[in-house]
């Protein structure tokens, strides 16, 4: 059986996150050919993954681009580097006539192989629509190509000349390829490219419905925009299955070890008991002597807002978790796992949380200084009593842990 024909498109700086891509990518599937369009990563690495890819019937080649025709070009934001336009090169450099391009910030949690065999309906493109930015256009970061109707009709050359005309005006590769194929493209499902990238931003757009849309775990989920799972904020949905990718050895994914029908939690282990606290502060009173006296205890710190540096410096301690610009989905699921809440931010309530946490019957711990319960359905200690509060704590949980699941 022939191989079939994969491409990336990266530079030195994304490595890393082309290897985790492709650990997704052969986790699933064998017999890949991939090719990978760069100008700048070492030969080292392709030696490296040929050995290893080999035992799946795999390979990697190196393609090695210019990048003079490439600098020129607008960029519609920072974070996208102008080695996306080298797959405009794409049928010159790719021998098979079906060829699947995928971007290196996604990650695949099945077998591609319907992609190759998909019917575009005599358009030289298949992709998905650029959901949530707009219903009309796709987003270019997972492309279905028929090289020989991009041959036969020039694209490449086209794709160029558009380029050189409107680089200053549209967004990048991806406008220029929805202006040169319009309406002429074959739509995917949208489980093919599911795009994370912009969850927060929906939220603060007023779009509650964004995250019901889509149920389950897509074929491929897209982390676009800057807000990467990669970077120390907590912004979108998904971020623990590209680290889940992220941690596996080669070996785990070459032998199909049963690790790979896991989660990240299975891989890391998880804490027995989970805390939580909303805010819109970073001063949270006695937060650190918590995070030492309870290390078996994850605190989760939820705001609306980024957070200071006095409160980002714990994160030190292994059992705090940071939520900046937090959604509702975020939010939903720490508080499926909650087995306290921690009400011991000063200034205003968030959300009227404790509330929430109240109709949950769970246990709210308070000091006098920080105290947001009116009906007395919590347990308040004075500021000075934290050590009183962390023997609370104990006792509950231990009391508690059948009731929730612990061990």
């Amino acid at each position: 059986m022939s191989k079939k024909a994969v491409v990336f498109s990266a530079n030195l700086s994304y490595m890393e996150k082309l290897e985790t891509a492709m650990k997704s990518l052969c986790a699933h599937q064998d017999q890949l050919k991939i090719y990978v369009l760069n100008e700048d990563l070492p030969t080292e690495w392709f030696t490296i993954m040929n050995q290893r890819l080999r035992q799946l019937d795999s390979e990697v080649i190196n393609c090695r681009m210019s990048p003079e025709q490439f600098q020129s070009f607008s960029l519609p934001s920072d974070h996208i580097h102008y080695a996306t336009y080298f797959r405009y090169a794409i049928p010159e450099m790719v021998e098979e006539e079906r060829i699947l391009y995928l971007d290196c910030d996604m990650i695949f949690t099945q077998d591609l192989s319907p992609l190759f065999e998909v019917d575009l309906k005599g358009y030289g493109l298949g992709a998905v629509v650029d959901k949530p930015t707009t219903t009309d256009g796709f987003n270019a970061g997972l492309l279905v190509i028929d090289k020989a109707w991009w041959q036969e009709h020039q694209v490449t050359e086209a794709l160029f000349d558009l380029t050189r005309e409107h680089h200053q005006h549209v967004y990048g590769d991806q406008g220029i390829l929805n202006l040169y194929f319009k309406d002429a493209w074959y739509p995917l499902p949208w489980t093919y490219n599911l795009q994370v990238g912009s969850d927060k931003d929906q939220y603060l757009y007023g779009d509650l419905d964004w995250y019901d849309a889509f149920q389950g775990i897509p074929a491929v989920v897209h982390y676009t925009s800057h807000n990467k799972p990669w970077t120390s904020k907590r912004f979108n949905r998904f971020r623990e299955l590209w680290w889940f990718y992220y941690a596996l050895s080669w070996e785990e994914i070459l032998l199909r070890k049963p690790i790979l029908k896991q989660t990240y939690q299975d891989l890391v282990g998880d804490f027995p008991y989970h805390a939580a606290i909303y805010t819109h502060t970073a001063d949270i009173h006695e937060l650190e002597t918590l995070l030492k006296e309870l290390p078996d205890v994850a605190i989760h710190v939820l705001a609306h807002s980024h957070f200071g540096f006095n409160l980002v410096q714990l994160e030190r301690y292994p059992n705090l978790f940071l939520y900046p610009s937090f959604d509702p989905l975020t939010s939903r699921k720490v508080l499926e796992k909650l087995d306290v809440y921690l009400d011991i931010n000063p200034y205003d309530e968030v959300d009227q949380i404790t509330q929430t946490i109240s109709q949950q019957g769970l246990p709210i711990f308070s000091f006098e200084g920080t105290n947001h319960v009116e009906n007395g359905e919590n347990q308040v200690f004075r500021d000075d009593q934290v050590q009183e509060m962390v023997t609370a704590i104990r006792d509950y949980l231990k009391r508690n842990e059948k009731k929730h699941g612990n061990k």
